[in-house]
């Protein structure tokens, strides 16, 4: 099952086929999952911005019984955009166990989200909790993230019209 969500989450992904039928919706976005070990280094930006990507990440999949948890970890992001360094990315990880998500494989694709509201984000001047959902395909990644305001049901940043629709490129 590991060695499947290996294969499938790494690569680069875009939505152009999502931004180009709904463009006042979504942005044209592309997503980048580079395996750096048993880690994952990804970058997302605007299309139109590949070398600015507004969010960085890493990530760790732990098969844990029928599912798999996607560990999360905060790092020095500015040390490691645009993929540079990421040789010695492992020393700078510091697990956030909070906004770890769990995904199971249904025999088709592998779907979950992130548990609880613990996993706090900081927007403007606010506190915001993220809630995430997942779907990974052989050849297509869909994940809505979305920040509420803390202690609240109201959302304040995030896609406000469903998931994000990307496909995997060739290699």
């Amino acid at each position: 099952m590991i060695d499947k969500f290996y294969e499938w989450f790494e690569g680069t992904f875009e939505n152009k086929i999502q931004a180009f039928s709904f463009p006042g919706r979504f942005a044209m976005v592309r997503v980048i999952h580079k395996r750096i070990g048993d880690f994952f280094y990804g970058e997302q930006a605007y299309n139109y911005q590949l070398h600015a990507p507004y969010r960085t990440f890493v990530v760790k999949p732990v098969v844990e019984g029928d599912f798999v948890r996607i560990q999360n970890y905060s790092f020095q992001k500015n040390l490691y955009k645009g993929f540079h360094n990421l040789d010695s990315l492992e020393g700078d990880l510091t697990h956030k166990p909070e906004c770890d998500s769990i995904v199971k494989f249904d025999g088709k694709e592998f779907r979950g989200q992130n548990t609880g509201c613990e996993c706090h984000v900081p927007w403007k001047d606010k506190t915001t909790y993220l809630q995430t959902d997942v779907t990974l395909g052989e050849n297509y990644y869909y994940v809505v993230d979305r920040g509420f305001l803390l202690g609240t049901t109201e959302q304040v940043w995030g896609s406000k019209h469903g998931r994000f629709e990307f496909h995997k490129l060739p290699s």
